[in-house]
């Protein structure tokens, strides 16, 4: 069986699937797991795309696979293709998550844990999860904003000012009350609305990076000259999605900031 790293199960170090379940305590787990819900509604009454997802879950269940683990060591792990994990682990988030829940929180971690970078007037992130991804597109979608998926499955292209509209929803109001005043009182910004600031923030800052298309801002990539924009751009967008509003603050100025 295929080697699995996962960060929850054993930090950085490989996890057999085979080893793992081999313990009687998440052997137990599987078997219980699978034999109940295999009975349900009679044996043999279920599909052969039901049976694998009911295998999927009960290996999560008996914590021999880690589904937050990145999409690619699952393939691995189960020797399929990214497009068939990526498959179960939707699904899998789907049953498992309640309808009413407010995916926003989520939303906001994985935007502060993913890198951003800038090609031309569009701004692309990663997002790993499908359900936070499939969750993303579908409010843009309601907004009228289409991102551009075209590339990777797991990356959200789209213009700045749409981002910003979205990040207007996803941030607390007490966040985004405090960046603005913060931003207008100590940096003699104009006295905009929070959409306008973070808008002709981000678009100055990656306009100062524009040349390097596709790169991360992050600054890996870029230059000594541009390195103080990626740095400043991280932090500002890192900082409003964390509620961290000194971090997200204190580099910017009046010269990063463009208004039509």
């Amino acid at each position: 069986m295929p080697k699995y790293r996962t960060g929850l199960l054993a930090g950085s170090r490989a996890v057999d699937i085979n080893a793992a379940i081999s313990k009687p305590i998440n052997g137990q787990k599987f078997a219980s797991a699978f034999v109940e819900a295999y009975l349900s509604p009679a044996f043999g009454a279920r599909s052969k795309s039901e049976i694998d997802m009911l295998v999927f879950t009960c290996l999560i269940e008996a914590k021999a696979i880690d589904p937050s683990a990145p999409v690619y060591d699952l393939a691995r792990a189960l020797n399929m293709t990214t497009a068939r994990a990526r498959n179960l682990i939707l699904n899998w988030q789907l049953r498992s998550t309640a309808v009413q829940t407010d995916l926003r929180q989520a939303i906001v971690d994985a935007l502060g844990k993913t890198r951003f970078s800038k090609d031309g007037t569009l701004l692309t992130f990663g997002i790993e999860s499908p359900l936070l991804k499939e969750e993303i597109s579908a409010r843009l979608r309601r907004k009228g904003v289409f991102s551009d998926a075209s590339f990777s499955r797991e990356l959200v292209k789209l213009p700045v000012e749409a981002f910003v509209e979205f990040l207007d929803e996803i941030v607390d109001e007490g966040t985004k009350k405090a960046v603005r005043a913060t931003l207008v009182k100590d940096k003699q910004l104009p006295d905009n609305s929070f959409k306008a600031l973070a808008t002709g923030v981000l678009t100055t800052l990656g306009e100062r990076i524009a040349g390097e298309a596709g790169v991360q801002i992050a600054g890996e990539m870029l230059g000594k000259a541009a390195k103080p924009a990626a740095e400043k751009a991280v932090a500002f967008l890192s900082g409003i999605l964390t509620g961290d509003v000194k971090g997200a603050t204190r580099n910017i100025s009046k010269d990063d900031y463009f208004e039509e």
